[in-house]
């Protein structure tokens, strides 16, 4: 009994560290569209560098056969992340030219319902400055550490922090706002935010 549960122990573990293959990646992303565009666009704040950078994170994820499946959805996201900083940034020389050339049929699993989604919970993110912006989803939406995204945007941790500071306190004072216009502006109140799920979209970007 003993060696057998030994054994369904280890087979288990041998499965988990295997490496993600081109399928696992494909699925990964047909299963995570929205909210790996979601976090496209919060970086990017332009909807076509936000369809670029998912293209170019996928092709990067396919092209990879080294990431264990246990971590694949995390190198999907810090894949996004690190296109999408040269894209808006204009770092490491990124190529743009042709990139749709070779995605996979139906990789854009209906893009207007996946804008107006990743818009939703967005708003307040979009009207940050690049810099800023890109530190607010990292840092305190993807919770990478002050020195991980000052790696990231080769900066130092002292203009990180001072942006996160920035954004965080700008995305706070829009949230305020648009939720004081709304129940001003409402018959029904702050009761009809909760329905709307405006305030369920303020707690998301910070939980």
């Amino acid at each position: 009994m003993k060696s057998s549960l030994k054994f369904h122990t280890q087979s288990k573990l041998s499965e988990e560290d295997t490496f993600a293959t081109t399928h696992d990646f494909q699925r990964l992303f047909a299963r995570e569209m929205t909210n790996l565009f979601r976090l496209s666009l919060q970086l990017t704040a332009d909807a076509e560098k936000a369809e670029s950078c998912l293209i170019l994170a996928m092709k990067e994820c396919i092209a990879n056969s080294t990431v264990s499946k246990r971590w694949a959805l995390i190198w999907a996201r810090r894949t996004v992340i690190r296109n999408a900083i040269r894209l808006v940034l204009g770092m490491e020389n990124a190529v743009l030219n042709d990139v749709d050339s070779e995605a996979e049929p139906g990789f854009y699993l209906q893009p207007s319902k996946h804008r107006i989604e990743a818009l939703r919970n967005s708003l307040a993110i979009l009207s940050l400055p690049d810099f800023d912006r890109l530190v607010f989803v990292i840092c305190v939406l993807e919770r990478y550490s002050i020195l991980d995204c000052a790696l990231l945007l080769t900066r130092s941790p002292k203009d990180v922090n001072e942006a996160r500071l920035r954004a965080s306190n700008q995305v706070a004072s829009f949230e305020e706002r648009n939720h004081h216009e709304s129940t001003t502006t409402s018959p029904y109140g702050a009761w009809s935010n909760e329905i709307g799920g405006l305030d369920d979209s303020c707690g998301a970007l910070f939980d």
